[in-house]
């Protein structure tokens, strides 16, 4: 990037953040009860759209670097795990060997998959109340006694108190270790997969869904508050939250993703609005994780778009209008494609759906995104 769109990106992201906090009033509000935030459009003209690719370390190469140059790529993403003072020593030279190529370089970190704080805090995790279809993927889970309720293990979402607190300190504990990057993505601001019990990954808009709470929950702009409080500390990189959608109206056929449970005319969606509608107006770009694979997704007999990728955009225009809120442009979007164990011809059907949408750009993930859970039995009063 040259030295003006330097310029212009960290002033470009300055003035958001000071428009944001003097607008909202955010100052003293985290560290208290959260409360709504006001509506604001910070949407303008998005930057240049982006090219990125998400490395393995092993995959850390001059030849794959000047590979990915010649491809028309302009962005690293590492993601990064819990590191140690050897890991960023290692990290650190692949920073250098990236710039070397005038590559940019963004941080991904993963927000609610998180296994430290869920060993150490069990009792913070998602929870499965209320619908026990999850159980057909795991049938030999034991039983609840009436003091204990099945976690979603590691995931630890960031929509009560405890979790919100203790997230943003790891997050940004992390992103202290390490040189400024252009671009900080977090994943996974929402809740835990199968939030209500019906067993689908798409089911992610909530952690508790029932009575047996072991945390304070928060309001729904918690993501957008979590990224306006990393996007303070971190002032010259642009903080892109990473967000999946919900469930489809087929997953609530017996026979779907959801089991028979009516999520998708539920409480769902709804729920997933009231929380994007925030992020949306204080986020210039955001990412969209279409995990083809991963999430088990094909696009539906009766649509009339090309691809899955085409409807996992669309709804960012349908389902804000349909509950009340403003679409946002694909422009504004970003594209995390599944790279890895993935066929060329595959990703290149991908990278075609994606320009035909017009996003603002894409990130092939060659790494793996990791979204798996397990049900864990804790003990919750």
């Amino acid at each position: 990037m040259s030295e003006m769109s330097g310029i212009y990106r960290a002033t470009y992201l300055l003035l958001v953040l000071i428009a944001s906090w003097l607008e909202l009033g955010l100052e003293n509000s985290l560290s208290q009860e959260c409360e709504p935030i006001a509506d604001q459009n910070v949407a303008s003209e998005p930057l240049r759209a982006m090219r990125a690719a998400m490395l393995g370390e092993s995959e850390m190469t001059q030849p794959r670097l000047e590979a990915l140059k010649s491809e028309g790529f302009n962005t690293l993403v590492f993601q990064l795990h819990e590191v140690g003072v050897s890991d960023v020593k290692r990290l650190r030279y692949h920073l250098s060997l990236a710039r070397h190529y005038g590559f940019e370089i963004g941080f991904w970190v993963e927000v609610a998959r998180c296994k430290p704080i869920a060993d150490l805090h069990p009792e913070w995790m998602a929870s499965l109340q209320t619908h026990d279809e999850w159980r057909r993927y795991y049938p030999k889970s034991p039983s609840t006694k009436p003091n204990e309720v099945t976690k979603t293990y590691p995931w630890v979402p960031i929509l009560s108190k405890e979790t919100f607190e203790a997230q943003s300190k790891r997050v940004l504990d992390l992103l202290d270790q390490l040189p400024r990057a252009e671009y900080i993505f977090l994943n996974d601001l929402q809740g835990a997969p199968s939030a209500c019990g019906c067993g689908n990954d798409l089911c992610r808009w909530t952690s508790d869904y029932g009575d047996r709470r072991t945390t304070i929950p928060i309001g729904e702009e918690a993501a957008a508050k979590f990224v306006l409080r990393i996007q303070d500390a971190f002032k010259l990189s642009e903080v892109i939250p990473i967000w999946t959608t919900e469930c489809e109206e087929r997953d609530g056929h017996p026979s779907g993703q959801c089991a028979g449970v009516g999520c998708f005319n539920g409480i769902c969606w709804k729920s997933y609005n009231r929380q994007l509608t925030p992020l949306s107006l204080n986020c210039g770009r955001i990412g969209v994780l279409t995990l083809q694979n991963t999430f088990q997704r094909a696009l539906p007999a009766n649509s009339s778009m090309n691809s899955w990728l085409e409807y996992a955009i669309s709804t960012f225009q349908t389902v804000p209008e349909k509950y009340g809120g403003e679409a946002i442009p694909p422009r504004r979007l970003i594209t995390v494609i599944e790279g890895w164990g993935t066929s060329k011809e595959r990703i290149d059907e991908q990278l075609k759906a994606n320009a035909e949408v017009g996003t603002n750009g894409y990130i092939i993930a060659y790494e793996e995104i990791d979204q798996s859970w397990l049900p864990k039995v804790v003990k919750w009063k």
